[in-house]
């Protein structure tokens, strides 16, 4: 495996079009937005590539037959077992690659991947009870967030001056207590990833679903095309999206390292 330059990012963009499931963060490192790392099997033409974040969450693309980069790609799992590894795994060709490199090493998991259907849309405005207050996240509300706190935006933005710059959200307030969050976990230039939580004594008052519909009418105003994953059995996560506009979910595997 050959790590690529910044400038040479860009080369392995054609890789990741094609790809139905392309993480958000994938874009996101290649774009600049975030840091990262981006191996391919060769920089001048890149067939096979692993793109990972500073905080261990890879996604594998490409050739999933070129023996000689998936040699390097165990080599360097096996040098980096302190740390975290989640891989996202490209098609299910990958998945089988996958199990056979690191066998007993690693758990496969079940995800989606859901496309935006803005005709499912709702553009019914939604109003906010007046117990609740609704603020953009600022550094404040990050400070007083139970969820979406300084830790979190250091894990998937490196810092949260970054976030604050390159990413948006709302929070909903009640008596001075953020009690459900709407937050971009991931962003690059074009694709906005959702994440999403409400405190447990919060849940079925509608705030998930007022604050996504918020979120996504930002995201449409800016030119930008939002973004929603989650796990297979997550009943309460795949209902909010199918109410939000989200459809033809695409199943892809996520492995993380026992």
């Amino acid at each position: 495996m050959e790590v690529l330059e910044n400038n040479e990012f860009q080369k392995v963009l054609t890789i990741l079009d094609n790809c139905e499931t392309c993480p958000t963060f994938a874009y996101a490192v290649i774009e600049n937005i975030i840091e990262g790392t981006v191996r391919a099997d060769r920089a001048d033409c890149p067939a096979t590539v692993l793109i990972g974040t500073n905080s261990g969450i890879y996604f594998i693309v490409g050739n999933e037959q070129n023996s000689a980069f998936n040699r390097s790609f165990r080599d360097f799992h096996q040098q980096n077992k302190g740390s975290r590894f989640t891989l996202f795994s490209a098609t299910k060709e990958w998945d089988e690659v996958i199990c056979s490199l690191f066998e007993n090493e690693i758990t496969q998991l079940s995800r989606y991947a859901y496309l935006f259907n803005k005709e499912k849309f709702s553009t019914e405005v939604k109003e906010f009870s007046a117990d609740y207050i609704v603020k953009e996240t600022d550094n404040d509300m990050i400070l007083r967030s139970p969820e979406f706190n300084q830790d979190y935006y250091i894990l998937y933005w490196g810092s949260v001056s970054n976030f604050l710059t390159n990413g948006m959200g709302f929070s909903a307030l009640y008596k001075g207590r953020v009690v459900s969050e709407c937050t971009s976990i991931f962003h690059s230039k074009s694709i906005v990833e959702i994440d999403i939580a409400t405190q447990q004594d919060f849940i079925g008052k509608g705030l998930a679903f007022n604050l996504g519909k918020l979120f996504i009418d930002e995201c449409l105003e800016k030119g930008l095309t939002p973004h929603w994953d989650c796990d297979v059995e997550n009943v309460s996560s795949i209902k909010l999206a199918a109410k939000l506009g989200f459809d033809h979910p695409i199943r892809y595997s996520l492995f993380v390292r026992k």
